[in-house]
């Protein structure tokens, strides 16, 4: 158990960190919610033009409560610890890590993770907020069991785009400047992940190929599990999958920086 103090205290600081800089998180959630004012208004725009009930299989309740869900979500499983990784690497402040008896890894996802209980207790409350107002609306009942496999899947989410960003963090050990690419990245897991708009919009072979990675799991599968959008069997196979892609991201992870510990050169720290 001693063993584990270390990292229970990262966890720790982590979070308070998290609550002096709160009213950061509740600003980007404020500025976050100008993009979901305007895909509303976009979407109501569609369908009031479309002559069907629905748009690439939503209907308009799912389509906007898809909107403001996945807003919410994308903006708790952000990441923001692969620049301080690239610094680390860059500066010689990996060094101390290597000399002191903790794993690098351990620490990390201990800090993301303690960084995420503020923000986690502030989605919760939007949450409920918007499923109160939906199901006021447009009579959208979530089950407690939806709910928790919600939320569960949320986690596994989380999961998968910390282990994604730490494995791209790696490349700080082969380029000196990073910012650009993590940047870029970023964008591009944003928009296939499905935080802009849903997956099924690039149609369906661009939709099947898009299955087999591990983004679309990040976003698009937890919020469609509480829109109603999936039924029990597709949500089974999309926790599985989750499941497996943690698996596999693992051991990517632990590869790349197996390899890139190899090129490092401690300088500076």
């Amino acid at each position: 158990m001693k063993f584990l103090q270390k990292y229970k205290r990262t966890f720790i600081l982590a979070f308070q960190n998290e609550m002096e800089y709160r009213a950061n998180f509740l600003l980007g959630i404020v500025s976050g919610g100008f993009v979901m004012v305007v895909q509303c208004f976009l979407w109501t725009a569609v369908f009031n033009s479309s002559p069907n009930s629905s748009v690439f299989g939503y209907t308009y309740s799912q389509m906007i409560t898809y909107s403001i869900y996945s807003g919410i979500v994308a903006k708790l499983v952000s990441t923001g610890f692969q620049g301080e990784i690239a610094n680390d690497i860059k500066n010689g402040g990996l060094s101390k890590f290597i000399a002191q008896p903790i794993n690098y890894f351990s620490y990390r996802i201990c800090n993301f993770f303690g960084g995420k209980i503020l923000q986690t207790i502030i989605v919760l409350i939007i949450l409920f907020v918007t499923m109160f107002i939906s199901n006021t609306l447009w009579n959208m009942k979530v089950g407690v069991f939806s709910l928790v496999l919600f939320m569960l899947s949320v986690i596994l989410g989380m999961v998968i785009n910390f282990l994604i960003f730490y494995s791209v963090s790696s490349l700080a050990f082969i380029m000196t400047e990073v910012w650009g690419v993590f940047v870029a990245f970023g964008q591009g897991i944003f928009l296939l992940s499905g935080g802009i708009f849903p997956l099924d919009m690039f149609g369906e072979k661009v939709k099947s190929c898009l299955d087999l990675l591990p983004f679309g799991y990040i976003v698009y599968f937890p919020v469609n599990i509480i829109n109603g959008h999936l039924n029990t069997s597709q949500i089974m196979d999309g926790m599985l999958r989750q499941g497996i892609w943690i698996i596999l991201l693992v051991i990517i992870s632990k590869i790349s920086w197996k390899n890139g510990m190899r090129k490092y050169v401690a300088v500076g720290g």
